[in-house]
Order: C-alpha cells, then structure tokens, then sequence
C-alpha cells in the first residue's frame, strides 16, 4: 500500500471525510516516519501547532479503526483494518465517489507566525469567540478588550488558526465538498513592538492607518492594484473585494492607530461577509470579550508550561510569589520567567515588571501612560494607588487635588475606558500589578507625592471620625470601617513609617475599639498583633515625645490586650506595662487611676492570685470615691463589683458572687449598658447551674446565647455554650453537654483563646 491509498482509506473513514492540508502531511511524513520538528520545517507550520493537530488525529483515528493509534503504529494499525474489513483475496473496492471530497484552494491569509503552542487559561473567552465568529451569529464586530499583557492578540490568534485549519463542519456530501468557514483571513496590527525576552524590538512593519489596513487587505487577496486608485475608490473596491468571500478581518491594538475612528467607521461599513475581530486595551461599543487576570488554577497552569519550556524549577513558595507579583496577568507571568531564566531571582521581579524604565513597564503601560502624563486621570491613578483595596470616588478625588467631582468622573471613565482601572458598586480598584507601576511612577513626582499624601491621610482621618470610636465596651457595629479597613491599615503603617506622630495617635484612637471588637469575632492571636505592633510604636513615640498622657493610655490598652491573650508570655508583659503605668499614673486622672488599678486586678484573676486582684479593686474604689463623678453610677463602679463576683465565684463563694452579679446588672440595665448585663446574666447563669437551679440557668443562657449570636459576638457565643455544656453536665445529659463543650471548645480554638479551649477540653473529657 502506498501512502497516498492509505490516505484515501482514511478520508473515506473519518466522520468529516475531508483531510485538512497539515492532517494529510502528518499522515504522509508520519508514514515514512518523520517527526513533528521535521513535519513543521517541510510544511512552514508551527511545530507546536503540528503536533496538537497531529495529536487530535490520532485520537479521531483511534475512535474509528477501533484500537489505540499513535504516530509511531498509524502504518501497522491501518493495514489491520484494512486486513479486517477487506481480505487480501479480494481487491480494495474503489472509493465512492459521493464521499471523496473535492480538491479546494489553500485560505488567502497573511497570519504571522505563532510564538505559543497552545493558549492556556482562556478555553472559556475562545470558546466564546469562536461562537462569535460563526456566520449564524449575528454579530459583526467582537471586541477583545482588557490592559496591556492580557492576552488579547493571542486570543485573536488562536481562534484565526482554528479557522485556518479547520473545515466546515456543513459539508455537502452529494457534491463532495466541504467548505470552509473563511476563504480569507486579514491580520493587522498596529503595535510598533513587541516584547520578547531579549528586550523590545520594533515591529518593521506596522499599520498606523487605515491605508495600511487596505495595504494588508489588497495583498492578501492578491489584488494589489486596488491601491493604485484614489482613495475613495479603495474604499469601493476593498468593500467588493470582501463582498467575494467569507473573510476573518483581525484589527490588532485598534486604539494606537493614528486615524482609528475613521477605521471604525470603515469597519462599521462591511459586507456581511466579513466577520472583524478587534484588539484593544480601550473599550468600545462592540460585542466586548473582556479579559480578565488569570485565576489561580489557570496562572499556575501557565507558570508551569513556562518553566518547563525554560527548564527552570520552582518551588511551590516561588510559584505562589510568581502569580502575586504578576497578577495573573499572562503577559507578565511569561515575561517574569524570561527574567529568571536570564539569571534574574524571585524577589528582584517586582522592580523588573515596574520599574518605568524597564521593558515590561515601557511595553505595557507607557504607550497608555504618556498620553496621560500631567492630566487629571494621570493624577487619579496615582491617587488610587495609595489604597491597597478599592477606594470611593471621593477619596481618589480629595487625594488627587481635585475638588470638581464630575470632573473626576470623567477622569477615572477614561481610565476604565484604557482597561486601567476597574470599577464595582461604585468603588474603583486597580490590579496590584497596575498598582505597583503606578507607585512607582508616583515616586517619579515628588512634589505631587508629598501632597497626595498628606490628603490622603487628611481623608481617611475624617473618615474615622466621623464612623470611628465608638465605646469599645458596648456591641457596635462598623460597617463603614470594615469598607475601608485595608486602606486604613495603609495610612497608619506610612504614618508608623514615616514618623507621622500626631496623625497616627488620633487614627489609633479613632479606630481602637474597632480592633478590639476584631478578636470577638477572629482568631485575635492573628488579627491583635497588627494592633499590639502599632501601640508599641505609639508608647515609644509619645515617651520620646514626653507625652505621658497619650502614653499611659496607651499602655492601659495594650496591656488589656496582653492579657485577653493569656498566653504566660502575654502575661508577663502585661505585668512589666502595667508596673510602668502605675509608676506614671500621677500623669493622668483619677478616673483612669481607677480603671488602671481594676485592669491590674483582672490580670490578677487571670493569673489566678485572688488576694491580690481583691487588694487592686479596693484601691480602685478608694480611687474612685476621690475621683469626681460625672453620673449618678460610673461603670467603673459596676466593673468593681463585676471583677469582685467574679472572685467571688472562682473561690466558690456563690451567694457572694449572685449579689455582686445582681447589682452589676441592675445598673447595667439602669445605663442602658447592654454588653455587661448579659456579661452578668453568663455569670447568674453558672452561678444558678452549682445552686442546681437549672430552669434559671436554662433561660438566662438562652437569653445570652441569642443577644451574643445578634451582635455577632463570637467570643460571648463560646462562653454561652460552654455553660450550657455544664447545664447539661449536671442534668445528667451527658450527650448534649458533649455536643455544647465540643462546639464551644472548636470556637475557642478558632479565636485563638487557647486558655478557654484548654478548659474546655478538660470538661470535654470528663463527658466522653
């Protein structure tokens, strides 16, 4: 058998019936046993591109000879088919002439030559555009949008290969013809360079206009003599000459062409025929397929064929390093490896991808940037990069100097429209690689820097007092705060840095209780140290500062925090501060003398020295009574009878600790103070469950349990459950107390209140 039977056996088989030209030269160079590389040199494809059809091929062949055919055994596989379906006694009946197919002319096309064998990450927006592209569907003009490094050229690419290749899944099996979808394919570009890992390079040869759209149009379709005629007549005869065939017009980087609108509306003017694929980082008003980063999953994908392309080997550290310093985005993330591969380390990669006069930043953002150089949008992007999160528009408006927010509207609307920024319910974001070139180019305008920043402290400052220190010993709500919080914690630790005193000391006191209230609700050995950190700073500045009042306030706090913690360490620490405090205490008021004497106490209690916590809430109230009083009943008089009952209760003087506990909530009540009296109903209730009184203990916990739940008070909710643990314990229902100390238990864990948990599983174990 001759390899030119064996092909007419094949298209006589396969579903389609046709070879494609590149099907029919693998199975011929395959048949005297080339390789791909050899397939790819002879045939001018590219040798990835060669072996993903060949790869399909064989798995079409495989469907249908009924045995696993590969490259090295199409040969054998074959002629036991044939063996199978045609005795070698009998002569091979001859093809049929309703299925061999019809002899059809190669596609005009002028498709530069691919640099990638497969796209990764984008199955989804090729797949879409491929949909698109169909004549079925009525669109004309699909956009293919999204910021510089996306990927967008490659996708065009990728669907305009598919249709090079590819047949027609309509044949006409009567006349044995399969048509093609495109009988043309136009590719125009109007990038000046491209980016490879040598640098950037120019492109010789670039389309600035819509001559030299017409240019690439007349040529591939071999009527070059249409631009010997006026220009007005090109238009004509360009449009006739499209009308002929179904043709696939890619316009690549429509936005940088000198004359685009006039493009636009030459695009607008096509015949039917003509399906146009246009790329560009600006938005317009056609069927848009927006690229986005790549997801996780996707950006590893693509991170992993690079380095294996490169030969360089990552650990699962790097790679992660990799996809943050790169956003995903597809272009960066090649680029990256490239500089690896040049000898480049992981951690010199963010300067590389934005230093302004690197080549990433010159290729990707320059050509957006230079036409925005000392304009309000140019101004706005750099105010946006301040946050590290999104940011409302009059927080980038303020920090940007403008004071017109239509005028800003309008800015930051150019800025999408340059896929530069992004924008969501009403707040704009930028991706962290567009973030860090926009820092950078920030530190280019120092005079504009300085000014910007003092805005954008002055900004967000007014912010946290205007939705900021509340009463950090009442449930609170701070939705607002929580709006803001990633940018927030960017103004304070510039503050930190930059040795901003003054404004970092009214931030921290404007935003103190709402990282308290943090640790009600997260693991606070994670979430209290960003806090604890800032406070060590603010008692060292306001020490050097000799600003004793700030600094025992401070100190107050901090070790309050030290000691919720309630690690031995944490305590230690507590106790060092605390003994300073007390050293400098004349420096403050007898008020905060008192609360300091109580907060001593509780640390006390925590430290389980009963004797002692009672000797520091008698001096409290001695305090106190010299303090001048402000109300009727200060809570610092309800938080002496509280610790007092909690004494009490620890050294199992329960009738004691029932008093203390009724006064505390009978004045928390007469305050309207809703925290503490459910603070003292917990303690009612364990105090009636060793007085056996259980329906009391039942309904106070259940009060407890739903006033915690509302107020999202997940520290309050574990030690609610953990009574009812011990409710249950002592009804003798040994199985619900196992659930309440198990879940109370898991709780205390998740909050990093590894004392309780320990507790916990001490009752845990006494039920199992």
């Amino acid at each position: 058998m001759t390899v030119e039977e064996a092909l007419t056996v094949v298209e006589r088989i396969l579903p389609q019936g046709r070879l494609s030209k590149i099907q029919a030269e693998i199975l011929r160079q395959s048949w005297d046993g080339k390789s791909y590389t050899d397939i790819a040199l002879a045939s001018d494809y590219d040798a990835g591109y060669v072996k993903d059809v060949g790869s399909h091929l064989w798995q079409l062949l495989s469907k249908v000879l009924g045995e696993k055919v590969t490259k090295h055994n199409f040969r054998g596989v074959l002629q036991r088919f044939i063996q199978r379906e045609a005795p070698s006694t009998q002569p091979l009946p001859p093809a049929s002439p309703l299925i061999l197919p019809k002899t059809s002319t190669a596609i005009a096309h002028n498709l530069p030559v691919r640099d990638f064998s497969r796209i990764v990450g984008r199955d989804r927006e090729l797949a879409q555009l491929l949909e698109s592209l169909t004549f079925e569907c009525p669109t004309h003009c699909i956009s293919i949008e999204g910021i510089g490094g996306m990927g967008k050229t490659t996708l065009a690419l990728s669907a305009a290969y598919h249709y090079l290749h590819a047949t027609s899944s309509t044949a006409n099996p009567e006349s044995g013809s399969f048509l093609r979808l495109f009988e043309a394919i136009i590719f125009t570009s109007a990038k000046q360079e491209r980016l490879t890992p040598q640098g950037v390079l120019p492109r010789l040869k670039p389309e600035r206009s819509l001559r030299d759209v017409f240019r690439a149009i007349a040529r591939t379709l071999k009527c070059s003599d249409i631009l010997l005629l006026d220009f007005e007549e090109q238009i004509e005869q360009i449009q006739d000459a499209l009308n002929r065939q179904p043709t696939l017009l890619i316009v690549d980087n429509l936005e940088t062409l000198e004359d685009w609108r006039s493009i636009l509306a030459f695009l607008y003017d096509l015949p039917s025929t003509v399906k146009v694929v246009i790329t560009s980082r600006q938005q317009f008003s056609f069927h848009a397929i927006r690229l986005e980063p790549l997801p996780l999953a996707e950006s590893f994908s693509l991170i992993e064929q690079q380095v294996q392309s490169k030969n360089i080997v990552l650990g699962s550290a790097d790679v992660q390093t990799l996809h943050h310093y790169t956003s995903g985005v597809p272009a960066a993330i090649v680029y990256a490896i490239g500089q690896l591969a040049a000898g480049y380390p992981v951690k010199h990669l963010p300067s590389r991808l934005t230093l302004a006069v690197g080549d990433y930043a010159h290729f990707y953002f320059q050509s957006s940037m230079s036409l925005l150089q000392g304009t309000l949008p140019h101004y706005l992007l750099m105010a946006l990069a301040l946050s590290p999160g999104s940011a409302p528009l009059e927080a980038i408006a303020h920090i940007a100097g403008s004071d017109n927010l239509a005028h800003s509207i309008e800015g930051l609307a150019q800025l999408l429209q340059l896929s530069l920024v992004n924008q969501q319910a009403g707040r704009y974001s930028i991706l962290a690689l567009t973030r860090e070139y926009a820092l950078a180019e920030l530190a280019t305008h120092p005079n504009f820097e300085q000014a910007a920043r003092n805005r954008w402290i002055s900004w967000f400052l007014s912010y946290v007092q205007q939705h900021g220190g509340k009463d950090g010993k009442e449930w609170q709500e701070y939705p607002l705060l929580d709006q803001e919080w990633d940018n927030l914690q960017a103004v304070i630790e510039w503050c930190i840095a930059s040795d901003r005193y003054d404004e970092m000391r009214q931030l921290w006191q404007q935003v103190n209780s709402y990282t308290h209230k943090q640790g009600y609700r997260q693991n606070r050995l994670n979430v209290w140290n960003t806090r604890l950190d800032w406070a060590d700073w603010l008692i060292q500045a306001a020490e050097q500062r000799q600003d004793w009042f700030t600094a025992l306030e401070v100190m107050l706090d901090q070790g309050w925090t030290l000691t919720l913690l309630g690690q031995s360490r944490h305590l230690e620490q507590a106790h060092t501060l605390y003994q300073k405090a007390w050293e400098l205490r004349h420096y403050q008021t007898l008020n905060f003398q008192a609360e300091l004497a109580i907060n001593i106490a509780v640390l006390r209690i925590q430290q389980r020295l009963f004797v002692e916590a009672t000797d520091w809430l008698q001096q409290a109230q001695q305090l106190l009574s010299r303090a001048e009083i402000e109300t009727a009943m200060p809570r610092s008089q309800i938080q002496i009878w509280y610790y007092q009952g909690e004494v009490a209760y620890k050294t199992e003087n329960y009738n004691q600790a029932h008093t203390l506990f009724q006064q505390v909530l009978a004045q928390a009540e007469y305050l309207d103070w809703q925290r503490a009296k459910f603070l003292a109903k917990d303690w009612l209730a364990d105090i009636a469950i060793q007085q056996q009184h259980f329906s009391e203990a039942q309904h106070l916990l259940e009060e407890g349990l739903q006033a915690a739940t509302t107020n999202q008070d997940t520290c309050r909710v574990a030690f609610c459950e953990r009574s009812l643990a011990r409710l249950e314990k002592a009804r003798g229902n040994g199985a619900i107390a196992q659930h309440w100390a198990a879940t109370a238990k898991h709780r205390f864990e998740e909050l990093g209140m590894l004392t309780e948990a320990k507790e916990t599983a001490v009752l845990l174990q006494t039920l199992v």
